[in-house]
C-alpha cells in the first residue's frame, strides 16, 4: 500500500496534485489575509466583535504560515525527521522506512553506520574519538553535527527542486534507503590524535593547506555517541564542548605568525634591540618583556637580553619584546586590516549541507588604535582570542602561498579560499623563518629528519590558572601535505606539552604515507 501510495505522489498526477495544494494553499491564505483586513472597526471604548474576529484570524493565519513551511520544506529539518521517527510508531509511517545511511572516512571506512533491523541504533566505531565532529543520532538526546546538517541524505529524502509558478519552488520528496555521506577525516589519524591528547582539555586539528581538507578535528574528552546523558551533566570537565570548533582562547606566541605575515607583506623586517628589562609602549603601562626574563629571576640570576635581533631571530626566539615593537611599527591599520583577512572576528564554515552548516565560533580580534595596545596584541595577549581552527588555517596560509584555504569536510564540496592572507614572496620567507623555529629554536623539539618541519611554539596567559599550550606547523617545507594545530588547555608551556603531541602526530602520517610532498602519493 505504502509503496503504491508513494509511486502515485512521485509520478506526474501526484507531483501536479502538490501543484493543485499549493495553490488552493495560496488562495486560503489570501481569503484569510483579506478577512483581517475587513474585519469591523470596535465601537469607541469596546473590544468589538470585529476586532476579536480579526486577531483570531490573525493568529490562525500565522499558525498556518508555520504549519506551511514544515509541510514545504521539513524534510530538510533533522528536528522534523526526529519527531517522526520517535513518535510517529505506525508500520506503514514512511520515518519508520528508512535506515539510516553511514558516514564513512575519506579511504571508504565506516565511521557510524546504521544498526540492521533497529531505526535508531547507530554505531561509532571512534567512540569518543570521533563524537565531536560526527555527532550522534538519539532517540532521547536528539541529534547533532554531521548527522544532524547531513540528516535529509543520511535518513533517505532527496529533494527535487523545480520552478513551478510564479514565487514557489515546488519539491517533491519520497523516501528510499538512506544515503552514505563521506567525509575528509582520516579515522587512523582521528583516533591517534585523541590518543595523544590523553584525556587532557585540548584539540586537535590536521588539514591539507591547499584544499582545506580536515583530516582530524579532534575535542578532548569526549564522550560515548551512544550515551550522550552523563557527559552533558558533566560541567566540570564539557565533555559535550567541541574546542577544536568553539573554544575560544588567547594565542599567546602562535599570533606571531600573523605579526610577521602583515610586517613582510608590507615590507618591513628590521632589527630591534631587545634588552632584557623589555619593551615600555606608552606611559604607564608595565613592561612587556620575554619569558627568559622571569625563568632567570626565578633562580636568582640576571639575564642579559637578546641585544639586536632581526624578524628570523625574533621568531626562533619567540622574542615578545621584538614583536611588540613590530606591531605598533606596523601600525593599527596594518594590524586591522590583516585580521579582517584572516577572518579572526568572523566564523568559519567547514560544513554545508542540505540542513544547514557547521561553523567554528568567531574569534575576538578588537580594532586598535593606541600604540600600546597594538603592542600587547603583537604578542597574542590581550583583548585577542582564537579558536584553534582559526590557527589552523592562518598557518595553512603561509603553507599555501599566502591563500587561506577554506576548512573542508565533505569531499564532495569543491575546495574553496577564504582570503589572501599575504604574498606568495612574504609566505615564502616566513616559511623559511618558521623553519628556522623549528630547526633552532622554541620548536626544535619537533624535527623530525628527512620532513624539514615548519611551525611555532606558543604559551598563551590565561587568567585564573595556568597558561594554555599551543603548537602549530606544516610539513615538508616544500610542497606542504599537512598542517598540525594543538591546543592544551592549562598545559603549560607549548614546547612541553603541545609539541610532542604534533610531533607524534606528524610521524604518525609519515608512517601512513600522508605528509609525502605532492606527486610522490599516498596511502
Amino acid at each position: 500500500m505504502l509503496e503504491t501510495v508513494m509511486e502515485f505522489l512521485n509520478g506526474p498526477l501526484g507531483r501536479e496534485c502538490f501543484r493543485l495544494n499549493r495553490v488552493l494553499f495560496l488562495v486560503f491564505l489570501a481569503l484569510a489575509t483579506l478577512a483581517v483586513w475587513r474585519a469591523p472597526a470596535p465601537r469607541p471604548g469596546k473590544v468589538g466583535f470585529g476586532l476579536l474576529r480579526g486577531l483570531t484570524t490573525a493568529a490562525l493565519l500565522a499558525i498556518l504560515i508555520y504549519q506551511a513551511t514544515w509541510q514545504i520544506s521539513g524534510f530538510l529539518k533533522p528536528e522534523f525527521v526526529h519527531f517522526l521517527r520517535r513518535y510517529n510508531k505506525r508500520p506503514g509511517a514512511a520515518a519508520m522506512q528508512v535506515m539510516r545511511g553511514p558516514l564513512l572516512d575519506r579511504r571508504g571506512h565506516v565511521l557510524a553506520a546504521p544498526v540492521p533491523g533497529d531505526v535508531w541504533g547507530r554505531r561509532y566505531p571512534l567512540g569518543e574519538a570521533g563524537v565531536h565532529p560526527l555527532g550522534y543520532y538519539h532517540s532521547q538526546f536528539g541529534i547533532t553535527a554531521v548527522e544532524r546538517v547531513c540528516d535529509p541524505e543520511l535518513s533517505g529524502y532527496s529533494v527535487e527542486r523545480r520552478e513551478g509558478f510564479p514565487g514557489a519552488t515546488l519539491f517533491a520528496v519520497r523516501a528510499e534507503e538512506g544515503r552514505a555521506v563521506t567525509l575528509t577525516l582520516d579515522a587512523r589519524l582521528q583516533a591517534r590524535a585523541y590518543d595523544l591528547l590523553a584525556g587532557r582539555k585540548g584539540a586537535v586539528i590536521v588539514m591539507r593547506p591547499r584544499s582545506g581538507d580536515l583530516l582530524a578535528l579532534v575535542s578532548s574528552p569526549g564522550f560515548n555517541p551512544g550515551d550522550p546523558g552523563p557527559a552533558s551533566r558533566d560541567e566540570e570537565n564539557a565533555p559535550v564542548f567541541n574546542r577544536a570548533t568553539q573554544g575560544r582562547y588567547p594565542p599567546g606566541s602562535v599570533f606571531k605568525i600573523l605579526v610577521a605575515a602583515a610586517a613582510l607583506d608590507k615590507g618591513l623586517a628590521p632589527v630591534y634591540a631587545c634588552p632584557a628589562m623589555g619593551y615600555i609602549a606608552g606611559p604607564n603601562t608595565p613592561p612587556i618583556r620575554d619569558s627568559e626574563y622571569y625563568a632567570y629571576a626565578r633562580r636568582g640570576a640576571v639575564w642579559p637580553g637578546w641585544g639586536r635581533l632581526n624578524l628570523e631571530k625574533a621568531l626562533v626566539h619567540s622574542s615578545n619584546v621584538y614583536f611588540a615593537q613590530l606591531g605598533v611599527a606596523c601600525g593599527a591599520e596594518v594590524f586591522n586590516a590583516m585580521m579582517a583577512r584572516a577572518q579572526i572576528n568572523a566564523p568559519l564554515v567547514y560544513l554545508q549541507a542540505a540542513s544547514g552548516e557547521l561553523r567554528s565560533a568567531a574569534g575576538s580580534a578588537p580594532t586598535v588604535t593606541q600604540p600600546r595596545k597594538l603592542a600587547m596584541l603583537a604578542i597574542g595577549q590581550g583583548d585577542l582570542l582564537v579558536t584553534p581552527l582559526h590557527v589552523a588555517c592562518f598557518t595553512a596560509a603561509v603553507a599555501a602561498d599566502g591563500v587561506m584555504p577554506r576548512p573542508r569536510l565533505r569531499t564532495d564540496e569543491a575546495p574553496g579560499r577564504m582570503a589572501t592572507l599575504c604574498s606568495p614572496e612574504a609566505a615564502g620567507r616566513l616559511t623559511g623563518m618558521l623553519r628556522a623555529a623549528v630547526r633552532n629554536g622554541t620548536g626544535r623539539a619537533a624535527e623530525i629528519p628527512g620532513l624539514e618541519v615548519c611551525g611555532k611554539t606558543g604559551t598563551a596567559q590565561a587568567a585564573g590558572g595556568d597558561d594554555h599550550a599551543w603548537f602549530t606547523c606544516f610539513a615538508p617545507r616544500r610542497k606542504p601535505r599537512l598542517v598540525v594545530t594543538v591546543l592544551v588547555e592549562r598545559g603549560g608551556f607549548g614546547a612541553r606539552s603541545a609539541l610532542p603531541a604534533a610531533r607524534a602526530l606528524l610521524e604518525e602520517a609519515v608512517r601512513l604515507g600522508l605528509a609525502r610532498p605532492e606527486g610522490e602519493g599516498e596511502s
